[in-house]
């Protein structure tokens, strides 16, 4: 017996699926050949897997109808073979999703219930510690924290006069301090500055017209003139505000288990402005997460320049709330303009 159009479809259909399994990349060229081709390619999987429970539903429903004593080939009959499985099929497609989702969905909220966000500007005291995560830093073990780009911002527009930098270990039981302040000498020691920091927005807006655009370009202008950035031991209990940004939760990596619909990729970062007494000015959870798509569906690509590949299940990303690196998108306009602009340059250097 000659196979059907149906069988033929459902062929092609498995080996299309079997080719984006071994080789995912394969959708991403697909798509040079048309948006269809590269759509088909990267659903080939789920949508092999709906036809062939479609095709068993099919025939559960002519055999149940057989022992009912129906017709086969009736036409209300072949009409319920037909539309009776993707009556089911949608319904699963639909309804997966949304019962695995909805635990990750009340976490999100739970994570951001007790945000508070104020309007105005917080004004810091003198004394501020400020908590980056433990990657931030740049710094070896056992020299303590660098004085970042907030830190840095800070103390050279003279909105507090020392900040105590700490850096937390990722499963939080390990903090670095170190305290750092500006004294005015005749002659300062090479600042221990990172090797690199994060860009503000406000240094792509910069002049193009001098070199001078990075902070630490400006600072060490600074340091030349005799603003010498000292570092001192130091405790975070001599602050009277910390600003920190914390992982809160990390999400689960989807490259690693991308056919798992129960992975919890649901990752939080949070911002908060807290008094030494434990009051908190400001907190804002940023949100990053992979969740099921619906209907429930495959996808699947790669980098035509880049070994990395995907091949699983459709996950929509969610970044609510975002913060930035080391929330550069949110504190100038929290802590003010004079508090987190560029550093002035020494009158030496001045323009």
């Amino acid at each position: 017996m000659a196979p059907t159009h149906f069988q033929r479809f459902l062929g092609c259909t498995g080996v299309a699926a079997l080719i984006v399994m071994v080789f995912p990349a394969v959708a991403v060229f697909g798509l040079l050949l048309g948006v269809l081709p590269g759509l088909f390619l990267g659903i080939a999987p789920s949508l092999f897997f709906y036809l062939v429970i479609w095709w068993g539903l099919k025939w559960l429903v002519l055999k149940f109808a057989m022992a009912a004593g129906l017709d086969p080939g009736a036409r209300q009959v072949r009409w319920a073979a037909n539309f009776v499985p993707v009556v089911l099929l949608l319904l699963v497609a639909f309804t997966i999703p949304a019962s695995i989702n909805a635990p990750h969905e009340q976490e999100i909220a739970q994570l951001q219930a007790n945000d508070l966000q104020s309007p105005g500007i917080v004004k810091l005291p003198a004394i501020v510690a400020i908590e980056l995560p433990y990657t931030s830093h740049g710094g070896q073990r056992g020299v303590g924290p660098y004085c970042e780009a907030l830190c840095l911002r800070l103390l050279y527009n003279g909105a507090v006069t020392r900040v105590i930098a700490a850096a937390r270990s990722p499963d939080g039981k390990k903090i670095e301090l170190a305290s750092y302040r500006i004294e005015r000498r005749d002659q300062c020691p090479k600042p221990d500055l990172p090797r690199t920091l994060i860009v503000w927005p406000e240094q792509h807006r910069a002049s193009h017209g001098t070199k001078l655009r990075r902070v630490e370009d400006r600072v060490r202008a600074r340091i030349l003139a005799g603003e010498c950035l000292v570092r001192d031991a130091g405790r975070i209990e001599d602050a009277d505000t910390v600003i920190s940004v914390r992982k809160v939760k990390t999400g689960a990596d989807i490259f690693q288990a991308p056919w798992n619909p129960w992975l919890d990729a649901v990752g939080a970062r949070r911002l908060e402005i807290v008094e030494a007494d434990g009051r908190v000015l400001y907190r804002r959870t940023e949100i990053i997460a992979a969740l099921l798509s619906s209907p429930l569906r495959s996808t699947a690509g790669g980098g035509l320049f880049t070994t990395v590949t995907y091949v699983g299940w459709a996950r929509s990303g969610a970044d609510t709330q975002p913060l930035g690196p080391d929330a550069r998108d949110i504190l100038p306009g929290l802590l003010g303009e004079e508090a987190s602009r560029l550093p002035d340059l020494p009158d030496a250097v001045r323009p």
